[in-house]
């Protein structure tokens, strides 16, 4: 049978229980405060030489994506499936992007704004063929040529367009070191 204590005994012992676990409190509290300092002292994750992923999105703080850096959907819209980091405004449209293709070129594109102008939005693309051939091209609002500097690898000019809608046709100037040619094209050839 167990002994029955005093009130005051009892309070004692409760007065000790209690200053035991102040200092337990106390200990961990200071034990908590020295992993945190620890954790602070030193980086919370470590460097890491390399990061493999199939897709990096950079949202902005409205958390909209932004930046994309991946690869085209097999079936995309492009010309070649493209790898390459894409730009999008804050209503997730694209504005412009770098890539390299599937078919060996790479391309550096910037892009109107969504409604301005016809839906096809490119405005400005430079590109370098498989065969080192490149072009960089101004494109007007109804997504005419207006102006190409070009390089076939072993020399280039630099062609300006004007568009004849009634005639249906493209006159084309070019000028090269050496001279200068004139030149129309039917539409759509």
């Amino acid at each position: 049978m167990t002994p029955v204590l005093s009130l005051e005994e009892r309070v004692v012992g409760l007065e000790r229980s209690l200053k035991r676990a102040r200092r337990a409190a106390l200990g961990c509290a200071a034990a908590l405060l020295g992993l945190l300092a620890m954790g602070f002292a030193h980086p919370r994750s470590p460097v890491s030489d390399e990061v493999r992923t199939h897709r990096l999105v950079i949202v902005d703080d409205q958390g909209h994506q932004r930046v994309v850096l991946a690869q085209d959907a097999p079936n995309g819209q492009r010309i070649s499936r493209a790898v390459g980091l894409l730009l999008l405004d804050d209503k997730g449209n694209e504005r412009g992007g770098f890539s390299t293709m599937a078919d060996g070129s790479v391309v550096l594109g910037m892009d109107a704004p969504v409604g301005v102008g016809a839906p096809m939005r490119d405005r400005i693309g430079l590109k370098v063929y498989p065969d080192g051939s490149a072009h960089v091209m101004l494109i007007d609002n109804q997504t005419r040529a207006v102006a190409k500097l070009e390089s076939d690898g072993a020399g280039g000019g630099v062609q300006v367009f004007k568009w004849d809608m009634v005639g249906k046709q493209v006159h084309v100037r070019t000028l090269t070191f050496d001279g200068e040619t004139r030149d129309s094209v039917a539409m759509g050839h």
